[in-house]
């Protein structure tokens, strides 16, 4: 007999549509519940930290076989073994079990679970096809799996009862040297371990399984209520004992007489710290402070989620109207899942940012005041880099003169210079019609004007001051080095268009300086 179960189910596009409106109002709880969630975590959250630093700061470290009065209703932090000098025992099976803490017959049941899996494949028109696989397999449980919703609920059926369940039993009174444990504080001590069964208990605890229940078996660690271990059949069980025995535990706590019990701070929040193990105070703080912000986190992201998947429950209902061409309702319903969880993410933190103006608002607006220095300093200084670039002078390379000359020879050093190279926006013959005020003795200018021809012969030494070339040939040029000092020239070697343009050579002299020319535009 197979062990698994396929139905195939039809869903009109109508049907659909209903469901996703039923899915929507659904999606609507489930997003405006995740405010409140997010909210109440954020002050749980502050609390809890709050509590802490008011505890770390005034818990006394005592020794636990000394009770002070001085340190009564105190919080006190203390490390030792927990222990007991009672005796458990399950008197239905007639278990006993000495000096434990706690006591616990775990019972399960052999049954059949379910479990399921479903295909859907949309159909043109907005319909969709449904495929759904039941498997049914056998498995032990402490709980009554309902066979009675299963698919197959006639060939795959559990029992509706347990003879004997499980059961926990705790003794009264736990001690930590001198002082008693409150409940609080023993609910926490859970570290279980299988309880050795001799051959003296183990024929107690048969002969109290086959008179109440029916012929029993003990293998492994577990009594077994059947008929043959080996081939356990459904419905029938196996039971095993597990105890807390006597351990090594830190607490802080209030001291109430000889108890240590829960303490309540000045916020009125409740603080009781437990560890396994011998820790001192500071690092009992610090593990419930790391405990504090994992259970923070794991809250916001149960908010976000719970936000991001209501979105999507709501949008489905347009992937559904678009269903009916399949392709576009998948496009439609993936852009919708996206956009769900993007629309989450600003929501979710808008959400904490209001809770931390509520519970901690100095604390919010020094971040506030943070972001915004940040923000701003990043806009001033992407200002100023393209200030800077739009300054920056402009270089032009050698490779790119012009490979003609005038008819005379015009030399050209053959090294770049080292100071940036200006180029005028407006012609040469303009700007000589101006006076001349003063001689630069940084930049050198480049006539806009092609030049033929690259001259042959190089020049030993770039002049460090600016020379000045017209924009007419020039007859004739000295083929010496072009000296240090600024170039005079004499309105006889120039063409007799540009007589008169030029100003005297004593004027040139009289008016160097070591600024920029005025007059060019850039």
């Amino acid at each position: 007999m197979s062990n698994s179960y396929t139905t195939t189910t039809h869903q009109s596009w109508g049907s659909r549509i209903k469901g996703s409106f039923a899915q929507a109002v659904i999606g609507i709880m489930l997003f405006f519940a995740a405010f409140p969630t997010l909210f109440l975590n954020e002050g749980r959250s502050v609390h809890r930290a709050q509590a802490l630093e008011e505890g770390e700061k005034i818990v006394t470290p005592i020794k636990a076989n000394n009770i002070l009065k001085n340190n009564e209703d105190m919080l006190v932090h203390t490390s030792g073994e927990a222990t007991t000098d009672e005796v458990l025992t399950d008197i239905m099976l007639g278990l006993e079990a000495p000096h434990v803490i706690k006591l616990q017959r775990v019972v399960e049941m052999y049954q059949w679970e379910e479990t399921e899996h479903s295909e859907t494949e949309a159909e043109l028109g907005g319909g969709s096809t449904t495929t759904t696989t039941y498997t049914y397999s056998k498995v032990w449980s402490e709980n009554i799996i309902n066979s009675n919703h299963f698919a197959q609920a006639a060939t795959y059926s559990n029992p509706s009862d347990m003879p004997i369940r499980g059961e926990t039993f705790l003794a009264q009174q736990i001690k930590l040297g001198e002082f008693t444990l409150s409940d609080n504080i023993v609910s926490q001590i859970n570290e279980y371990h299988n309880l050795p069964i001799d051959g003296k208990t183990r024929d107690q605890v048969l002969e109290k399984i086959s008179y109440q229940f029916g012929k029993s078996h003990f293998q492994g660690e577990y009594f077994y209520i059947a008929e043959n271990p080996s081939h356990i059949q459904i419905g029938e069980l196996r039971i095993k004992f597990e105890v807390v025995p006597s351990t090594m535990i830190s607490v802080v706590a209030k001291q109430v007489g000889s108890r240590l019990a829960t303490y309540t701070t000045v916020g009125g929040e409740p603080l009781l710290l437990f560890e396994y193990g011998m820790m001192d105070a500071k690092e009992m703080f610090e593990s419930a402070k790391r405990d504090n912000i994992i259970s923070t986190w794991g809250w916001r992201l149960a908010g976000f989620l719970m936000m991001g998947i209501g979105l999507s429950m709501i949008l489905n209902v347009l992937a559904i109207l678009a269903a009916v061409v399949p392709i576009l309702g998948r496009i439609v319903g993936g852009a919708g899942a996206t956009i769900s969880f993007i629309i989450a993410i600003p929501f979710t933190l808008i959400t904490i940012a209001i809770a931390w103006l509520f519970y901690r608002p100095l604390l919010s607006l020094i971040l506030f005041l943070i972001a915004g220095v940040i923000l701003s300093f990043l806009i001033f200084w992407r200002r100023k880099q393209q200030t800077v670039v739009s300054q920056q002078p402009v270089f032009i390379p050698q490779q790119q003169v012009p490979q003609q000359v005038p008819q005379q020879q015009v030399f050209v050093p053959q090294q770049v210079p080292q100071q940036p190279v200006f180029v005028p926006q407006q012609p040469v013959q303009q700007m000589l019609q101006q006076p001349v005020q003063q001689v630069p003795q940084q930049p050198v200018f480049v006539l806009q004007q092609p030049v033929q021809q690259v001259p042959q012969q190089p020049v030993q030494q770039v002049p460090q001051q600016p020379v000045f070339v017209p924009q007419q040939p020039v007859q004739q040029v000295p083929q010496q080095v072009i000296p240090q000092q600024p170039v005079i020239v004499q309105q006889a070697a120039l063409p007799q268009q540009l007589t008169g343009l030029l100003p005297s050579a004593q004027a040139l002299q009289q008016t160097t300086a070591p600024q920029p020319i005025n007059f060019l535009k850039f």
